[in-house]
Parts: C-alpha cells; sequence; structure tokens
C-alpha cells in the first residue's frame, strides 16, 4: 500500500472551500486518492478528509504544515495532518466480554488495520490470561459503584495515567462498560472511539440485544463513534 497523508480539517461552512483545499493540493501535484465531505447543518460547521499520495508532493509531511497553513488561516480552519508511516497507538478499554477485543487482536496481528496495539485496561480480570497470551500489558483498573464518585474520578485518573504512560494516540471501547467521565471526554476529544452494538441513539447502554429483540427490530447493525 502506497504511504499516504491524510489531512482532517473542520471550518465556518462559506463558499470555495473544497476549490481552495484543492488548488493548494493540484499546484502542488498532490494525488488525492479520497475525498470526504460533511457539513452540520445546525451548526453551520463544514468538515473535510482528503487521503492524499505522499509520493506526489513534492515536500515531506514538516513543510507541508508549513505551506498549507496559509492555505488554512483563510477561511480559520483547525486542521491536522498524519502521516500512514506511523501508525496509531491504540490503548483498548474493555469489560468481560471478548468479542470485540478479539477482533481487533486479530486486526492486530495480521496487520489488517496499520495500528500498534499498547495496551488492554479492564474493570474486570477476566480477560487478563487471553491478553497477556498475547504479550500485551494488561490493567486492571476497578471502577466503583456509581454513587462512589470521588473513588470513580481516581479509577478514570487512573485510566488517564496509562494513557499518557504508554504516549497512546486513541482509546477504543471495546464493550467498556462504563460510562466515561464528560471531562475525559472533553480532555480526548476526537482521540476516543466507541464500539456499540445497535444503531445509536436506538438501544444506548447495556444489553442492545435484549433491547433490540424486545422492540422486534429487523435491520440490526453497530455503531463507531467518537
Amino acid at each position: 500500500m502506497p504511504r499516504n497523508y491524510t489531512l482532517v480539517a473542520s471550518c465556518r461552512d462559506r463558499v470555495g472551500i473544497v476549490a481552495h483545499v484543492s488548488s493548494f493540493l493540484a499546484r502542488h501535484n498532490g494525488w488525492i486518492t479520497e475525498a470526504n465531505y460533511h457539513t452540520d447543518v445546525e451548526s453551520n460547521w463544514f468538515f473535510m478528509r482528503h487521503v492524499i499520495r505522499a509520493d506526489s508532493l513534492p515536500f515531506d509531511i514538516d513543510e507541508f504544515r508549513e505551506h498549507f497553513s496559509e492555505c488554512a488561516s483563510t477561511f480559520e480552519m483547525e486542521w491536522k495532518i498524519t502521516d500512514s508511516n506511523q501508525p496509531k497507538r491504540i490503548v483498548v478499554l474493555v469489560s468481560k466480554q471478548e468479542h470485540c477485543l478479539s477482533e481487533l487482536l486479530y486486526r492486530w496481528r495480521t496487520q489488517d488495520f496499520n495500528f500498534e496495539l499498547v495496551a488492554v485496561i479492564s474493570n474486570h480480570e477476566d480477560l487478563r490470561s487471553y491478553v497477556e497470551m498475547h504479550n500485551l500489558p494488561f490493567h486492571w483498573v476497578s471502577i466503583p459503584e456509581s454513587s462512589d464518585l470521588e473513588g470513580r474520578q481516581q479509577a478514570f485518573d487512573a485510566i488517564d495515567t496509562y494513557f499518557k504512560a504508554y504516549q497512546a494516540d486513541i482509546l477504543v471501547l471495546a464493550r467498556y462498560m462504563q460510562i466515561l467521565p464528560a471531562s475525559m471526554c472533553t480532555q480526548y476529544t476526537g482521540r476516543i472511539i466507541n464500539i456499540h452494538h445497535s444503531f445509536l441513539p436506538s438501544f444506548a447502554g447495556a444489553k442492545p440485544y435484549h433491547q433490540a429483540y424486545d422492540r422486534g427490530v429487523k435491520l440490526i447493525g453497530a455503531t463507531s463513534h467518537y
């Protein structure tokens, strides 16, 4: 697979954003292999994602940042660019059920997805031997009942400490049966992925399969979201 740069940008929606960015890339012979656009009509906020072949550009990623910053400032963009040669470092949160974790472990072992799985954290000990069988660090962080606010905060602070210690990029919730505190979600906006086995917002919380069955749902699937 060729080396790619992924450019992600967002800004207030207005005419000419796509043309401006596309013209910038064309001037530098940038080869766009994938392009995605979306506008949140309620907030009038525009989102853009471009995948660009790295070998089509006359400069490296640092120079890209330097050149593109002027283009981005025209629209007051929030943006970042990443290199496919630098795989994301992933920490997985899991509870007792292993099927989501198993899929991630399989994709990691076969290198089907380009990421580094650096650690697994769980609020139960059940999957320790399974994780350590894959020569991965396993950390048990017990989460107190919802009434123990101080204890829960300390537990999530411990998770945050592990996340920082592993210099992780992404936190993946793979059937992690706990609700993260709002402060953590805010701190890591765009860096936490949740896998929920129903079409959200339907059947939130525990036992989504049971809820869907009770409602007689015919269309099934899963939601993966930041």
